[in-house]
């Protein structure tokens, strides 16, 4: 069986150090493989801010696959977010962010990529992307390994929405991707919006975390989501915390067919 936990949005800068202290517990009592770490490790991407996160992801009981979120650029600091977005994140992360990061191993493959942009159309800057590019990668990181290994794609932004986050927005190039990783991968994993759900799209379980440890609530305590995977069945627990600890607030299970999956 397959373990994995999901975090996203610490927001260092906004952190509740009792939270973080009570979701490192957690984690070690659950013993994963991974930790999937989705986005938004600071706040406003200051030194301070990425120097904590780097603490906290040394702290953590297994192996971390970080992807960056928006918050993890420089904000309205125009000069920076213009001629070197990610060097604070490459100086205390040390991944580049324009490439994908992956981990390979007991049974599972997870491939993370940045959707997060300087620069976007749209007038809401926080809006992701996934590039041509970033699809090729996560194919070729997919297709070079063995069929019967759990898939798994990190980002920040989602791929599936319910209507209190629909103001948000999907990834952009989401119906691409979607197409393009239908047969291939198993699961999705998000955040930003700072809700946690999961469902079915396009015969994918996406799964999204809330805000770990943060006092940017938007409606829901502080969660992360613990993943079991076991063949063809796919639970996905969301555990929040309560004042006290984290405890399972919700579970949800996934059945998998010829490599599509449906809710049971």
């Amino acid at each position: 069986m397959i373990r994995l936990a999901q975090i996203s949005d610490l927001h260092f800068g906004r952190e509740v150090p009792a939270v973080a202290e009570a979701l490192l517990a957690d984690l070690r009592a659950a013993a994963p493989t991974l930790v999937a770490v989705c986005g938004d490790l600071t706040q406003t991407a200051r030194d301070a801010e990425f120097r904590a996160a780097r603490a906290f992801l040394d702290s953590l009981p297994a192996p971390a696959l970080v992807v960056p979120g928006n918050h993890d650029l420089p904000g309205w600091r125009v000069w920076s977010r213009a001629a070197r977005p990610w060097r604070r994140w490459r100086q205390h992360l040390g991944t580049d962010p324009h490439g994908a990061v992956t981990f390979q191993g007991d049974g599972l493959m997870a491939v993370g990529v940045n959707t997060a942009r300087p620069w976007t159309l749209h007038t809401d800057w926080s809006r992701g992307r996934i590039s041509v590019g970033q699809l090729a990668a996560i194919r070729g990181a997919f297709d070079s390994t063995p069929v019967e290994m759990f898939r798994v794609v990190v980002t920040h932004h989602p791929f599936l929405l319910t209507e209190p986050g629909r103001r948000r927005g999907l990834v952009g190039r989401s119906a691409l991707a979607l197409r393009q990783l239908r047969d291939r991968a198993d699961l999705l994993l998000g955040g930003h919006i700072h809700l946690a759900y999961s469902g079915v799209v396009a015969g994918l379980v996406v799964a999204q975390s809330g805000t770990a440890f943060s006092n940017r609530l938007k409606g829901e305590p502080n969660s992360y989501n613990l993943i079991e995977a076991d063949g063809d069945r796919l639970t996905v627990r969301n555990r929040r915390w309560n004042g006290l600890q984290f405890d399972t607030h919700d579970s949800a299970g996934y059945a998998r067919h010829e490599r599509e999956w449906s809710a049971m």
